[in-house]
């Protein structure tokens, strides 16, 4: 009796447990499908929201690509399109020019208007404007009244002879303006390079010694470098 009494119990506990793994398996079944259902209304919501976010393009943009005419009544609306994307390129290289300004004004510890003035002069006279801030860091450490030994003045330390044979009109009160100082500089140098064809390393020379001592010095088969050029063009200033 003992035996089929435990014999009993124990086929009840498996068949419960049978009972309740089948359950389970239903409800993880349901759950599982549950959780599926979900997911793919959830994939499918974000498919149709990507789609009805993605720009539809215009008639008239479809004509355009596909090279069709467009009506008389399209043109002011093409223009206008063509107009702000215009002013839209200028004013992202104005932002930038500003950018690269004030990170000379930064680099050289000058105010922003005299940073302004030399990279607007430089590109007038379509000269590196990074060249041009180191010259005159070499030349003047950037003050507008500094006098050198030899009578240089300014920015760039241009001679009062040497700007009289650029520009007759030249006085010494003109070469203390900056702006005009430095663009006297600047036509000297690039005579200087017009003279070298285009090698800057006797040009800086040039503009440092003058070219007759330059010149002198390369008919005797001497080397003229003195380390102005060197600084300039390969020192990070």
């Amino acid at each position: 009796m003992l035996w089929w009494s435990i014999n009993l119990k124990t086929n009840r506990c498996l068949r419960e447990g049978r009972l309740r793994n089948k359950s389970f398996r239903k409800l993880l079944g349901r759950s599982s499908n549950l959780l599926f259902s979900l997911i793919l209304v959830t994939l499918m919501a974000t498919v149709v929201h990507a789609v009805y976010q993605m720009p539809v393009p215009s008639s008239l943009e479809v004509k355009i690509h596909a090279g069709e005419m467009i009506s008389d009544d399209e043109v002011p609306v093409v223009a206008q399109a063509k107009t702000m994307r215009v002013a839209a390129l200028e004013e992202e290289a104005r932002m930038q020019v500003n950018k690269e300004i004030r990170n000379y004004a930064e680099r050289f510890a000058i105010n922003v208007k005299l940073a302004d003035l030399i990279y607007k002069i430089s590109k007038d006279e379509a000269l590196d404007p990074n060249l041009v801030f180191k010259i005159i860091w070499t030349e003047s450490r950037f003050k507008k009244n500094c006098i050198g030994e030899k009578g240089e003045i300014g920015l760039m330390q241009v001679k009062y002879e040497t700007a009289i044979h650029i520009d007759p009109g030249a006085t010494q009160a003109k070469l203390s303006d900056p702006a005009y100082n430095i663009r006297i500089g600047l036509k000297h140098l690039k005579d200087q390079l017009h003279f070298y064809r285009g090698d800057m390393k006797l040009a800086l020379l040039a503009y440092n010694r003058g070219r007759g001592k330059v010149n002198q010095l390369l008919l005797m088969g001497l080397n003229p470098a003195n380390g102005y050029a060197q600084k300039i063009l390969e020192k990070n200033l």
